[in-house]
């Protein structure tokens, strides 16, 4: 294990002094500004919560919280912390590798056996063995995410409130995700580098995929944990604190429903040389921006106060 993290913090450094030199020593792209980034940030976030999941067992392990008991997890298919931060490394070894190889592609410092697109699919494929296989350890999880989207047709449990509070913060993971189905599907991988501009078939600026489907995304994590706080209340007939907490999700969705279908990012997508006076939108405008004031203050004082128990 110390070992395989010694080889991840090399290569981590390699592909952070690769982008740093060749954007200052010859004004080349970072891999950040690289046409298939999104590929690597979406699964990056994915790798992240594999890594946290790791150190989150280890801890409650360490200080004896029966995770198991509380999660409702069946012990024979559980792994322990040893063995989660060892399929961590392994999957961080091979994203770092694609990463690197991806950039180099890009840069034309390697032959091109496939085009630099090709490291990202190969990314793509090797997720999705990882998030599948081996079925029994992985069964589980998917069955507890069936059950978090089931609702409110189930009955929320411990564990299917803390995956859906875990989706309203990958909202941005989820949105990268979607982009990375977008670009394979579209074949926009198999273009060059430098001609992306070009031969991409601009399905990202198209009103299906801005319009519809990011506003989707953003909505629905906040949609099931609001539907779990509405089930919660009718199974226990409290309405604190399950209906306080539904409106803290309800005032997150209508903030986002606002900010996608706001009148002048639609005019201006409608009118890309125009020019429009703030003054049209001024009500809207100020009516948005009072709404996520309050609910951003909703929220933190509801994190602090009632979930961490601060000032109590």
């Amino acid at each position: 294990l110390g070992y395989r993290l010694g080889c991840c913090a090399i290569l981590g450094i390699w592909v952070c002094w690769d982008s740093i030199w060749g954007y200052s020593r010859f004004y080349q792209l970072t891999i950040g500004g690289r046409a298939a980034f999104p590929v690597f940030r979406g699964i990056g976030g994915l790798l992240l919560l594999h890594w946290f999941w790791a150190f989150s067992t280890f801890i409650w392990s360490r200080y004896r919280v029966n995770y198991i008991f509380l999660f409702e997890f069946d012990p024979r298919f559980i792994r322990s912390p040893k063995m989660i931060f060892n399929s961590a490394v392994d999957q961080t070894l091979v994203y770092l590798v694609l990463m690197l190889l991806y950039y180099k592609a890009g840069c034309d410092d390697i032959w091109h056996i496939i085009p630099a697109g090709g490291y990202a699919f190969l990314l793509v494929c090797y997720t999705i063995h990882q998030l599948i296989f081996p079925w029994h350890i992985r069964k589980p999880l998917w069955i507890s995410i069936k059950s978090t989207i089931s609702t409110p047709f189930v009955s929320p449990s411990f564990f299917t409130c803390y995956i859906a509070d875990v989706l309203t913060s990958m909202i941005k993971v989820f949105l990268d995700l979607a982009w990375t189905t977008c670009y394979i599907f579209s074949g926009d991988f198999l273009s060059a580098e430098e001609n992306h501009k070009t031969e991409w078939k601009n399905w990202q600026n198209r009103i299906l995929y801005t319009q519809v489907l990011i506003p989707l995304i953003c909505l629905f994590p906040l949609l099931i944990r609001f539907l779990q706080c509405v089930r919660r209340y009718m199974d226990t007939k409290k309405r604190f604190p399950n209906l306080a907490n539904a409106l803290k999700y309800a005032l997150s969705q209508t903030v986002t429903l606002f900010g996608a279908f706001h009148p002048l990012i639609l005019f201006h997508e409608r009118h890309e040389n125009a020019v429009t006076s703030l003054k049209n939108v001024e009500i809207f405008q100020m009516f948005w921006f009072g709404l996520f004031i309050l609910s951003s203050l909703y929220s933190f004082v509801w994190d602090v106060y009632m979930d961490w128990g601060l000032g109590r």
